[in-house]
């Protein structure tokens, strides 16, 4: 079976108890997945089956879409509900509560988290510092640094606000987190910020409305091959494809923009991936 999903992670349910649960409904043991979110987050999760895994590296991961809830009057370690909370004094509260506004904090979001802005991790995170996973290396309290990565918020705005909960959409570079978007609004209103719920509605074009719940899984309805590389599935005569599986180039003169990535398609499976150079495809993978 060679084949893509999109599953709607439950929340508190990790995407490798996903993966095992796929594994028993599909009685396939090779299965795997992009876009790994916090455990407590709920997301669109792709899923490759088989072969299909061997394609995981060539999704388009550039843009993803959420919505999440930002508390205003609690803090915590991680910057989410993962670790103790602990509440801002009354005092500091009480003024949020009264002279905070859904205008003066979109301004706020406006001015500090639009287009390319740099953004420091968080030290619960399975960034790797020297090898081991900065969430290991928090736990046992080794000292160290997250570095700045530089990152792109797209679009950003205020759903709604009812203090202190603050929910929010967003459209975002890869490497983004949002929790980092939490404690660095806390940081400008010194009013608490941690992220209470977190919902990935979309990765690129793909959204909630193609995903299965895993509690009704249909294997029938896969995604189409066509909506993971729209415009880069091609078909080629059995003679060239002979040629590219025994790792020869083969001259082909199209219209593609040149070191383009395309997908030999037999009308049943993706096959081989090619690059094209103007001149010639050259064989890149097997499938």
């Amino acid at each position: 079976m060679n084949k893509f999903f999109l599953i709607n992670k439950p929340a508190w349910i990790t995407s490798f108890k996903v993966i095992s649960e796929l594994k028993r409904k599909l009685g396939e043991k090779r299965i795997g997945h992009n876009w790994t979110l916090d455990p407590f987050a709920t997301w669109v999760l792709f899923i490759a089956v088989w072969n299909y895994t061997k394609l995981l590296n060539y999704i388009n991961q550039e843009d993803k879409e959420y919505k999440f809830e930002i508390m205003l009057d609690w803090v915590s370690d991680s910057y989410d509900i993962d670790t103790p909370i602990n509440y801002i004094d009354e005092e500091k509260r009480k003024y949020a509560k009264e002279n905070l506004t859904t205008n003066f904090i979109q301004e706020i979001i406006s001015k500090n988290f639009t287009w390319k802005i740099k953004q420091i991790p968080p030290k619960y995170s399975a960034i790797k510092i020297d090898w081991k996973k900065a969430l290991l290396k928090t736990k046992s309290w080794e000292d160290f640094e997250m570095k700045s990565r530089d990152i792109e918020i797209k679009e950003i705005e205020i759903i709604e606000f009812n203090y202190p909960s603050l929910i929010v959409r967003a459209k975002v570079s890869v490497w983004t987190y949002i929790r980092s978007i939490a404690y660095d609004l806390w940081q400008i209103l010194w009013t608490g910020g941690y992220v209470k719920t977190l919902e990935r509605t979309k990765i690129w074009e793909f959204s909630l409305d193609l995903c299965q719940n895993l509690e009704t899984f249909d294997s029938e309805k896969s995604l189409d091959e066509n909506l993971v590389f729209p415009g880069d599935l091609i078909s080629l005569s059995d003679d060239i494809l002979e040629k590219i599986n025994h790792w020869l180039k083969f001259e082909w003169i199209f219209n593609y923009e040149i070191w383009k990535k395309l997908f030999v398609f037999d009308w049943n499976m993706i096959t081989n991936v090619v690059v094209y150079d103007w001149n010639y495809l050259i064989p890149e993978r097997k499938i």
